[in-house]
């Protein structure tokens, strides 16, 4: 981002129940020459005990050997993860998400991809491409 230069953010949310198994959010793929900058993060731990959720980004469909699908791997290419107790919330930033100032940024071709180390977690997340 630029400074002095006013921005047009297009905010989205997705709203999305994640588990151990891979998922890309069914958001797509983040548009060629652009990047998908993401705002807040909110997660919800709803597995009976302990939990850690991760947040990477994918070459490929939820079904491509390409995505990170072990819990190892998606710790090592994690753009976000958290480690809850069972019925713990996070949110990220604690204040006001701020567009001029995103958490993460997800690199054109790329997906979100999310997944649990154990059971079921809700993800609520806010982002734009630019």
């Amino acid at each position: 981002m630029k400074a002095g230069i006013a921005q047009n953010y297009d905010l989205k949310t997705v709203s999305k129940h994640i588990g151990t198994t891979v998922a890309t959010l069914g958001i797509g793929a983040v548009p060629t020459g652009m990047k998908r900058y993401v705002t807040l993060v909110r997660v919800n731990n709803i597995a009976g005990a302990n939990n850690t959720i991760y947040i990477c980004s994918g070459a490929g469909s939820a079904t491509a050997s390409t995505v990170p699908s072990t819990t190892g791997s998606c710790s090592l290419a994690a753009k976000y993860s958290v480690q809850l107790g069972a019925g713990e919330s996070d949110e990220f930033p604690k204040s006001k998400p701020d567009p001029e100032n995103p958490l993460f940024s997800i690199a054109a071709g790329k997906y979100v991809i999310a997944k649990t180390g154990w059971g079921n977690a809700r993800l609520f997340m806010q982002y734009y491409d630019q």
